[in-house]
């Protein structure tokens, strides 16, 4: 299965051991293929920067484990599906460009959108 993990599921993949980091460790060895992009990438460091005062090289060390395990594409910025939060519609491009199969998100405003296209939207422990 081809798959996003979106900014807070990779944040959760990182500190906690539950249904999100299954999810990352499946991605590494081979059993779904994890899609990102630069733009997520760069939210992620942010969060866990100044929401996590992770440091740089362990943040650097997280990044490169999923450059080194993903196929990375590069929305464009012209998807303009969801109204309420707009810097989420780079994440649902990432997953359309990338033809993943299934979103993971625990946001709210992806959430609500359900599905778009052939793709699904989905919690982390409904998968």
């Amino acid at each position: 299965m081809r798959m996003v993990l979106d900014t807070n599921i990779l944040i959760s993949a990182f500190f906690w051991d539950g249904n999100e980091r299954k999810l990352l460790v499946n991605c590494i060895k081979k059993k779904h293929q994890l899609i990102i992009s630069p733009e997520i990438l760069k939210e992620m460091d942010r969060v866990l920067e100044r929401k996590f005062n992770v440091p740089q090289n362990k943040r650097k060390e997280f990044e490169q484990t999923l450059l080194i395990n993903a196929e990375i594409v590069f929305p464009i910025g012209d998807l303009q599906v969801v109204k309420n939060h707009p810097s989420d519609n780079v994440v649902l491009e990432t997953a359309i460009i990338g033809q993943a199969d299934v979103l993971v998100t625990g946001d709210k405003h992806l959430l609500d959108v359900g599905k778009f296209r052939e793709l699904r939207i989905e919690k982390a422990g409904k998968l």
